[in-house]
């Protein structure tokens, strides 16, 4: 229960959270939706916890590449993060308007061995200009 911001995975509805001033562990429910939270220890110390409900870790990334919509128009997007089931990107404004939930694109991009690759996926999340996606 550092008195700094962690970062804690949910597993089961619940939280691992562990003092650092007298080390005590201990497992904290957290409701659905909850973002942040904020858990008090027995000795007084108090942290704030960032809450994590993804099953896959992402890995951070910053990259380039294109978007085909349905109607075959392209757009340059700008990934943020990918996993082996997902990615997120970015995208102009004048781009996150044509793009809804449940709708199914491709994107091409460069993978590590310089070589072009597309993937198809499906959009699970948009918020403002930022898209996150499922690989269908």
């Amino acid at each position: 229960m550092a008195g700094m911001s962690n970062t804690c995975s949910v597993k089961g509805g619940m939280i691992r959270v562990n003092c650092s001033r007298c080390n005590k562990t201990r497992y904290v429910p957290v409701s659905p939706g909850t973002r942040k939270k904020v858990v008090r220890c027995g000795c007084g110390m108090s942290g704030t916890y960032n809450i994590n409900y993804r099953s896959h870790t992402r890995e951070a990334t910053s990259a380039r590449a294109l978007a085909v919509l349905s109607n075959a128009r392209e757009a340059i997007i700008r990934l943020c993060d990918t996993s082996e089931y997902g990615v997120g990107f970015l995208v102009a404004k004048d781009s996150a308007s044509l793009l809804r939930k449940g709708q199914e694109i491709r994107i091409k991009f460069r993978g590590g061995s310089g070589s072009v690759a597309q993937r198809k996926i499906l959009i699970r999340s948009v918020v403002g200009n930022r898209i996150g996606a499922q690989y269908a």
